[in-house]
């Protein structure tokens, strides 16, 4: 058996038509689409990852704020206790302290200026304002 010559010229055509019918779909595109898709799906995650973490510390900084105010109303009441007139009065008995017999104001001079001829209030003891107001 014998086979046929094939002209040269045919030959390359015959081989051209085979390595074009042989290559199939591009491969470049269909990589480059997958890897764009994983791109995607991994910056989905680290967005996610990013979010939690904000959550995570929007929670701390809401415990903290939280904790800030307690203390705050904590002190207002310490502040409000302190500031007690009765108890200002019984502490001030404990340490030995009364109250004067005569109050005198203090002036100046120099702080008000033009006004040095006004009296100085005369200003009474509590226990001789208390006097006064019984019949």
């Amino acid at each position: 058996m014998t086979s046929r010559a094939v002209p040269h010229s045919s030959r390359r055509a015959l081989r051209r038509a085979r390595t074009e019918a042989g290559r199939g779909p591009r491969l470049l595109p269909l990589g480059f689409f997958i890897v764009v898709v994983m791109a995607v799906f991994f910056l989905m995650i680290f967005l996610r990852i990013a979010l939690d973490r904000t959550a995570f510390e929007l929670d701390t900084v809401q415990t903290q704020i939280t904790k800030a105010e307690t203390r705050q109303l904590d002190l207002r009441l310490e502040l409000a206790r302190l500031q007690d007139p009765l108890r200002i009065d019984f502490e001030a008995r404990q340490m030995g302290m009364t109250y004067p017999d005569q109050r005198l104001a203090v002036v100046v001079e120099g702080l008000t200026p033009g006004r040095a001829d006004i009296a100085p209030p005369v200003v009474e003891t509590p226990a001789q304002a208390l006097e006064e107001e019984r019949p």
